[in-house]
């Protein structure tokens, strides 16, 4: 029988002094690119090269649709599913204060099922029936989309950033970190809480998954730690034992589950039945409130998340984003899978504003894709009122976002343990 090893316990008191030297990230980009570009083949296509700009259909007033393409049903779903409402909520809070630039939001809907063919259908009857001037992306499928997307010359406005493409494809515009920064921050969680050797549980219903570990090792590599155990799982698996006593047995101290919030769950209580508790490393929305009081995760947790931590009240834009979902998505609210990913919608929502108001877009007719970019590019370090890190974007290049907010666990409670601040080693 192999020994538990022990983690040290991490000093929650400890500032961010203790940074990750800015090439890790440097580093952690280019094998990303890399890899985009090997999926893909999009990096380095240009925004001028694509058709004439959509508008929005109807008269000066008409309104900004936007399209959402979401995995809501399927292996992923627990952790997409409370996505669209909430940006529906914000639209309907936005309606509701007279639109933006007197435009009023309309938002579609659509489920992919975490179908490639599906998802790209979609995208295409969004654009061309439809009218949208932005997609917001929700889809664990969305390589499905992209290229197309881009050809119409239709931006997506944020999302959930857990994709390749948010950080290879300039007409992907993230409103957190992407991931070739947290693929970096993980590492960096592990070495924060004396966790040396890594391993990783990625997930079997979306690409990313799998094309993210390089990235992964790269980083670990970099912080002087390992990736010592690797393993495929599906959302549809009885049970997690057999890989839990795999990463024991290869001395796993932290483990990253990249999987949907209810499989995260399962897995951690099958890793403490078989007497394994390492640190679990989760961030994006892989994390929800009820990992407090979860077999595993109330006993070794570092996290991290995109944009402001949805526990925290400490910003008046969470308390905004609380009341007008308790109004109009309340059950959202009050679902146990309630987490960073909602968040992550909601941000999204205050980009698109942000971009039109930035843009002028719609003062004298539609709002077209045109002046939706031209107020796109126009944001330099923008933190949505502290909702997100800094966000900047350029035109013709891509956007990824190396900044994220610290959280743990304490006593059953979500806390913030080094800062309730954005870090971003690469521009310290």
């Amino acid at each position: 029988m192999t020994r538990r090893r022990s983690v040290a316990t991490p000093d929650l008191g400890a500032s961010a002094r203790d940074r990750a030297p800015a090439s890790l990230w440097e580093r952690s980009r280019t094998v990303g690119a890399a890899l985009g570009l090997a999926v893909t083949g999009l990096v380095g296509l240009q925004i001028g090269s694509s058709p004439p700009a959509q508008a929005a259909s109807g008269g000066r007033h008409a309104p900004i649709t936007v399209g959402i393409i979401c995995s809501c049903t399927g292996g992923l779903a627990s952790s997409n599913a409370g996505g669209p409402p909430v940006y529906q909520a914000w639209a309907r809070d936005v309606n509701s204060h007279g639109g933006i630039n007197g435009h009023k939001v309309d938002v579609i809907v659509k489920d992919d099922a975490l179908n490639v063919g599906t998802a790209l259908a979609e995208a295409t009857s969004l654009i061309k029936q439809d009218h949208v001037v932005a997609l917001v992306d929700a889809s664990a499928v969305d390589e499905s989309f992209a290229t197309y997307a881009q050809q119409q010359h239709v931006p997506i406005v944020g999302g959930d950033a857990a994709s390749i493409e948010f950080f290879t494809n300039p007409n992907f515009f993230p409103a957190g970190e992407t991931e070739d920064g947290f693929l970096a921050t993980y590492a960096y969680a592990a070495k924060k809480v004396g966790a040396k050797n890594i391993g990783n549980f990625y997930c079997a219903e979306s690409a990313s998954c799998q094309a993210a570990i390089p990235i992964l090792k790269q980083a670990a590599t970099s912080l002087g730690l390992k990736v010592g155990y690797v393993a495929e799982i599906s959302a549809s698996s009885p049970n997690y034992t057999a890989q839990c006593l795999a990463a024991k047995d290869a001395g796993i101290s932290g483990l990253l589950i990249g999987e949907g919030v209810s499989t995260d769950l399962v897995v951690a209580a099958d890793c403490t039945q078989q007497g394994y508790y390492p640190y679990y490393l989760e961030g994006d929305g892989a994390v929800a409130k009820s990992f407090t009081t979860a077999p595993g995760f109330d006993r070794h947790f570092i996290g991290f998340e995109q944009d402001i931590p949805f526990f925290t009240h400490s910003n008046s834009g969470i308390e905004v984003m609380d009341k007008t979902l308790a109004r109009y998505a309340d059950s959202v609210l009050r679902s146990p899978n309630y987490g960073e990913q909602e968040v992550e919608m909601w941000v999204s929502g205050l980009l698109l504003e942000a971009a039109v108001k930035a843009g002028k877009a719609g003062e004298h007719g539609p709002v077209t894709t045109d002046q939706l970019y031209k107020g796109l590019y126009a944001l330099h370090g923008t933190t949505l009122g502290g909702m997100a890190p800094p966000l900047s974007y350029k035109a013709g290049h891509t956007h990824g976002i190396e900044c994220w907010f610290w959280i743990g666990i304490k006593n059953h409670r979500f806390v913030t343990p080094y800062s309730t601040s954005p870090v971003c080693p690469s521009s310290s």
